[in-house]
């Protein structure tokens, strides 16, 4: 089935003033721990044949709901960026262009001279697109993702250097394991033996998840994640769909899917990944452009329970998710987008108009659905 929005998009947008509208560490000195990254292969083989049978490790995808429970702290981080992903208040255009030019210089490129502000997902897109083929570089990298990476490993840092020995080695081969169980670090293979191959050549360099802090951060990143499943994951699938020449969008893209191995340096990915197994490879359009939302909420639960002081960079990024939409940062040009003015879901949360749009946009752009499905206009 072809999705449309009832705006026509044959056009290259034009940003456009917006009325105003009713909303509805270190691994240590003991030479007996590996390093932040580190291997031990005949400690790490023991470790597997202890803990990691391939049955437990599947058993314990569907235990995170009855076993962690959401703390008050917790369910206050949930409900803030939950809010922000579904927030139809106007965007404080100020408040987010002051937080954009934070978030450039903490990253150390000079303040855009420019912020385009667009009306929809559609018409940003668009002019992302126009952007990259005019020869302006993307900087999502650098400005959004390696800042919330860097302040996400400042705030797990404090609990790694306070975990025991015990409990580091147990982190180190659960984390692992998971990560190569999952197919994360690869394709699993056998030889003539039926001995592994070694999948850690390409492992997450950071410090391994602990128990203590999946308990924490599973329940509030589920939370969230529920809402890019629900909301998010329909809208952006749609929008992605009325692009032509989508390829040159990866360059705009959080997260690119078309690497079979993991970016090793890439904290938040492997967080989140360890917490939810988004089975994220497929290509997910929300999940690639704007997955802020949920980086945002694991770093606000490390402050929650350590109280550590946020990172320039992470303010920056912090701000602009709760003053307005999804941005691109790209040298000289930040593009904008507004929020939409109406947002209908059930009380399951999921997208759903009855004889009206379930979502509306200021310029007119609509999207239709029915109990989370999308449909055609009317």
């Amino acid at each position: 089935m072809k999705i449309s929005f009832t705006s026509s998009l044959n056009h290259s947008p034009q940003p456009a003033a917006v009325p105003s509208r009713a909303t509805t560490v270190n691994a240590g000195t003991d030479d007996r721990l590996p390093p932040a990254g580190g291997i031990w292969p005949l400690d790490l083989q023991r470790h597997r044949q202890r803990h990691a049978a391939p049955s437990m490790i599947r058993q314990e995808d569907t235990m995170h709901d009855s076993t962690n429970p959401i703390s008050a702290h917790g369910q206050a981080v949930a409900s803030r960026w939950t809010q922000a992903a579904l927030s139809c208040e106007p965007a404080d255009q100020a408040r987010a262009e002051a937080a954009v030019r934070l978030a450039y210089r903490s990253a150390g490129h000079p303040e855009p001279s420019r912020f385009l502000w667009c009306p929809s997902p559609p018409a940003a897109l668009q002019q992302v697109r126009q952007l990259l083929e005019d020869g302006h570089p993307s900087l999502v990298a650098s400005v959004r993702r390696d800042a919330l990476n860097n302040a996400l490993a400042a705030e797990r840092a404090p609990i790694w250097e306070q975990t025991s020995d015990h409990d580091r080695f147990t982190a180190f081969g659960d984390f692992h394991d998971f990560m190569e169980w999952h197919g994360y670090y690869g394709e699993q293979r056998y030889d003539g033996f039926e001995a592994r191959y070694n999948l850690m050549e390409h492992r997450y360099l950071c410090n391994p998840v602990t128990e203590g802090e999946r308990s924490a951060l599973t329940p509030v990143l589920q939370a969230v994640r529920q809402v890019y499943e629900q909301v998010l994951g329909p809208v952006w699938a749609a929008v992605d769909r009325t692009l032509t020449g989508g390829y040159i969008m990866q360059f705009a893209w959080y997260w690119s899917d078309e690497q079979t191995i993991v970016k090793r340096n890439d904290e938040g990915r492997a967080v989140i990944r360890y917490c939810l197994n988004p089975r994220d490879w497929f290509f997910d359009p929300a999940w690639n452009h704007f997955p802020d939302w949920l980086v945002l909420a694991a770093i606000d639960t490390y402050q929650q329970v350590l109280g550590t002081a946020p990172t320039p960079g992470w303010e920056g990024c912090r701000d602009v998710a709760l003053a307005a939409g999804p941005w691109w940062p790209l040298s000289g040009v930040a593009v904008m987008m507004q929020r939409p003015t109406v947002l209908r879901v059930t009380g399951d949360g999921l997208l759903h108009g009855v004889d009206e749009p379930a979502v509306v946009w200021p310029d007119g752009s609509t999207l239709w659905a029915r109990d989370g499905a999308i449909v055609p206009p009317g």
